[in-house]
């Protein structure tokens, strides 16, 4: 029942439109004459009643009644309405057209995988096909009025074998038995698989897949008869637009009352923008009506019969007549570079090659081309992205130099823990006799740093008996050693955490690191520490003392 016209627009010209426009079936204005011969003869019924029926107070009431219906008619949203609904179902008919179900791609696995030429599987080919088609019908004679008038589930058809339909009789579970044709395929698809007529696990599974997508569509299908558009959605397009033009019965009257705002100066009989509107809006709506369902009998409905019809017939001819059928392999007439002919009429006609539209642009041919590096244009870059990338060669210049004054504080703290282990070797072997605490954490070292004591108020040396920094035995020697190091560390450790800093103000650090941490010349019985620019060999004078 569908109407087609692409032969007559097959090519455009400006008489082409003629060709669809005066055509009847399908048309708008098979879709539109009677509500149109209905709204005329209502209008015309009002026209009589104003003009003949009323005395001039009433139709003066009538023209103000007319003028403010004009004035209010644009609160109807139409062509919203009608617009969004229309969208809606155009979607819908599109996805069930494409899931109505052809059985070609399954008949092709069929063919190709269940191997044999014998009776029992030729038949078992075909059964595959039919049962595939028996669930396509069993459905669509369920949603569909053109397939349940034409009874094609009858088992006189052909599509149902006696024994098969008391089988499906058998099952009574009280919903329908849609499924129960996959299930066959199914378990005859894995009856093949043992006995080897499908050859491989991945093409059993290949061919199980095609049948699972045939089964999903038809599924689809069932789904969109079974869950419809919700029914307020319908019921208010179709209200609204029927209320707007029952509206312009009154409000597009030809007013003749003077002294009024909508009086027309010139008398028309016939309303002619009013019915090419309702032409145009009603046959919008119809549009709607005719693809909300179709698996009717309107005249753009789908041809569920001829699907069926055809499905049954090409699936076993694929499966049984042209099974393993292929032609004679010879080398055809191209190998040598020859091209297709065309017919006379054609070969004159000009032909566009599809090939890339900036082909049709190359540079200039020339004999030499000299190729150079790119030059990058930094004259492009806006204040903004210079001022960005100034900020982070600064935060990358800051965090390396913080990296580099970490690593500069862990090689002096082993430094210095070498130093204190080489001095306790040194009190042991002089006599001493303390040992000297371990290296004092960051913040013992400010706190060392900054307290005075009793011994050394200007410096704040450790020399507090009851201080946790260093444990102080029966002399102070050990402390007095270690006291230098401390203040170097503190010192250094400062100077490099200000690198930063000072480069952000403007101020050039000095490359001059902190003196010497200690220089290690000479060790006095009494514990005093020369700090002589010349050091001797830590370990050629511990030798010695041992000595």
């Amino acid at each position: 029942m569908t109407i087609s016209y692409n032969l007559d627009v097959a090519s455009s010209s400006s008489w082409s439109f003629l060709k669809i426009i005066f055509r009847w079936r399908g048309s708008i204005w098979k879709s539109v004459l009677t509500e149109l011969c209905i709204w005329t003869f209502c209008y015309y019924v009002v026209f009589c009643i104003y003009r003949f029926l009323l005395c001039d107070a009433d139709q003066r009431s009538f023209a103000l009644f007319a003028f403010h219906l004009d004035e209010k008619l644009h609160y109807i949203p139409l062509t919203f309405l009608l617009g969004f609904f229309v969208t809606i179902v155009v979607d819908r008919w599109k996805n069930m057209f494409a899931n109505i179900g052809f059985i070609d791609n399954a008949a092709f696995f069929v063919s190709a995988y269940v191997r044999g030429s014998d009776e029992e599987t030729k038949t078992i080919r075909r059964n595959i096909v039919r049962y595939l088609c028996l669930t396509q019908v069993l459905i669509l004679r369920d949603i569909s009025i053109q397939v349940r008038k034409s009874s094609k589930a009858d088992k006189n058809l052909g599509f149902i074998q006696p024994h098969e339909k008391e089988l499906m009789d058998s099952v009574n579970n009280g919903f329908t038995k849609y499924w129960m044709p996959v299930n066959w395929v199914f378990a005859i698809c894995f009856d093949l698989r043992m006995k080897g007529k499908i050859t491989a696990d991945v093409l059993l599974n290949g061919l199980l897949m095609e049948v699972r997508t045939y089964r999903e569509k038809l599924q689809l299908l069932c789904n969109y008869d079974w869950v419809p558009v919700p029914l307020a959605y319908p019921q208010v397009v179709f209200l609204a637009v029927r209320v707007y033009f029952l509206l312009c019965l009154v409000s597009r009257q030809f007013i003749i009352t003077e002294n009024v705002d909508n009086y027309s100066l010139v008398d028309y009989y016939f309303p002619f923008m009013t019915m090419f509107q309702l032409i145009f809006y009603m046959g919008w709506l119809k549009v709607a009506e005719a693809l909300l369902n179709p698996l009717g009998e309107d005249d753009d409905d789908f041809e569920c019969n001829s699907i069926i019809d055809r499905n049954i017939a090409i699936g076993l001819s694929i499966v049984d007549r042209c099974y393993s059928e292929i032609p004679d392999q010879v080398r055809d007439k191209f190998e040598d570079g020859t091209r297709p002919l065309y017919s006379e009429e054609s070969a004159t006609m000009p032909v566009h090659a599809l090939v890339g539209s900036a082909t049709q642009a190359g540079p200039e041919v020339k004999a030499h081309v000299k190729m150079v590096p790119h030059k990058e244009d930094t004259t492009s870059l806006d204040h903004h992205s210079l001022t960005s990338r100034q900020n982070s060669v600064q935060e990358g210049s800051q965090l390396h130099k913080r990296n580099v004054a970490n690593r500069i504080r862990e090689s002096l703290t082993n430094r210095v823990f070498r130093l204190n282990r080489s001095m306790s070797l040194v009190t042991e072997s002089s006599g001493i006799g303390s040992k000297i605490s371990p290296i004092p954490s960051d913040t013992h070292l400010a706190k060392m740093m900054s307290t005075p004591t009793k011994e050394d108020p200007e410096n704040g040396i450790l020399a507090s008996q009851n201080h946790a920094g260093l444990r102080r035995g029966s002399s102070a020697d050990g402390a007095i050693v270690m006291a230098p190091v401390a203040r170097r560390i503190n010192s250094l450790t400062d100077s490099i955490q200000e690198l930063p800093q000072r480069q952000q103000n403007g101020e050039t650090p000095s490359r001059t690191l902190p003196p010497p941490l200690l220089h290690l010349d000479t060790v006095s019985e009494e514990g005093d520490v020369n700090n002589s620019p010349t050091t001797v060999s830590t370990n050629t004078s511990f030798r010695d003392k041992k000595k």
